[in-house]
């Protein structure tokens, strides 16, 4: 049967349960520490005390180590498993080795040997008590703390979430660019960006360079803005001079995107993507595997679509003649591992890759391009220039 003793509450002052088997040494706590508790409550069994720390808050426990059956390290145990914001103290008549270290290892905050006197049990509540206030203060502050990070990560990710979106509005305001320019081949960089994923996944592109690798595709002609129309939109083939200023777009698009820190890493892909695997590309003439990987990508994927794509200087060819191609210049033009690639990849699959693509450059477009009737892919009679000259 519990006693119970309550006193006026205070922040000061701990609540405190009482467990031991004899009837004479819980009256004797119990009155014993009334002055220095809020709250006191004693039990006889670890049953009663279970049902106490359940139904009530404790702010200590001094329990007896023996009592018949579950004893007070069992008790102390359970408060652990439990995670119970309670000190446990022990008390014992027979002091074994084996209890001490057990209830060192279960974190008891005393242990107090039978019998003892009033200022011992005394002194024990209050430095416990003070232990016990001072792990919930850092425990509160640790809570704030989390608390306090949980609120800034989720103002950053709301940070990062108007970040993306004004990426998302710059790269697609650069993309607009290139349909001003040149609205036939406005799609073309949608389904370069298609193609180079689809085989950078084939090869084993490290996965957290895949976004770059995708945005670097999306503005791989930026630099086409600085070649004039009379070069850019000239329906036949180039004469060297005008080959030489389409050379520069190359460049031209690593200048610019250096110019945003959100695309680090992409002017060096965007530089590179007309190298040659025999270095006889462009800006620099690199060869082999100097040449970035995202480069090396870029360069079969935008093989594969000037070939199979309507331009003004000649109708589309097919995925056919673009796999031949691709195949012969393995070795000179192309890397040869990531021709090999290409070439098991099935024509259904670049088809529906195109169409994917397709609908992705018309859901950028703007309402005003969507209006106008001119169609994204624009035929043109049928004219035939050598292909790898002006890509």
């Amino acid at each position: 049967m519990a006693s119970l003793v309550n006193i006026a509450a205070s922040d000061f002052l701990p609540t405190l349960l009482i467990v031991d088997d004899e009837p004479p040494v819980r009256e004797f706590l119990l009155e014993a520490l009334l002055p220095c508790c809020a709250t006191v409550q004693a039990v006889g069994s670890i049953h009663d005390a279970l049902h106490a720390l359940e139904a009530e808050r404790f702010d200590l426990v001094l329990a007896d180590v023996c009592m018949p059956g579950a004893g007070g390290l069992d008790l102390l145990a359970l408060i652990q498993q439990l995670k119970w914001d309670c000190a446990v103290i022990l008390m014992t008549g027979h002091a074994q080795l084996e209890q001490v270290v057990a209830g060192v290892r279960l974190e008891a905050s005393d242990f107090l040997l039978k019998p003892f006197s009033l200022s011992t049990v005394h002194e024990a509540v209050r430095q416990c008590y003070e232990k016990l206030v001072a792990r919930r203060r850092r425990q509160g502050e640790r809570d704030e703390l989390n608390a306090n990070l949980l609120r800034r990560e989720r103002q950053l990710d709301v940070s990062r979430h108007l970040l993306t979106d004004t990426h998302q509005s710059a790269l697609e305001s650069l993309i607009l660019t290139l349909e001003a320019r040149e609205r036939n081949t406005y799609a073309h960089s949608f389904r370069v960006r298609a193609y180079a994923l689809h085989m950078a996944n084939r090869i084993g592109y490290p996965a957290a360079g895949l976004e770059l690798l995708g945005q670097s595709a999306l503005l791989h002609d930026i630099g086409k803005v600085a070649v004039s129309d009379q070069v850019l939109l000239k329906p036949g083939p180039l004469n060297h001079d005008e080959y030489e200023a389409l050379k520069t777009h190359s460049a031209v698009g690593e200048r610019i995107v250096n110019r945003m820190d959100f695309l680090a890493g992409a002017g060096t892909i965007i530089r590179h993507h007309h190298e040659r695997w025999d270095s006889r590309g462009y800006p620099d003439g690199i060869s082999g595997p100097d040449i970035p990987l995202g480069s090396r990508l870029f360069a079969v994927a935008d093989t594969l679509d000037a070939m199979t794509s309507h331009r003004c200087y000649r109708r589309a060819l097919s995925f056919a003649a673009a796999r031949e191609e691709i195949a012969r210049c393995a070795g000179t033009q192309f890397d040869p591992a990531i021709a090999a690639a290409f070439a098991e990849i099935t024509e259904e699959t670049w088809n529906s890759l195109r169409d994917l693509a397709d609908g992705d450059a018309r859901a950028a477009s703007t309402p005003i391009s969507r209006s106008q009737s001119s169609p994204l892919l624009v035929e043109a009679p049928l004219q035939f220039f050598p292909v790898t000259a002006q890509l």
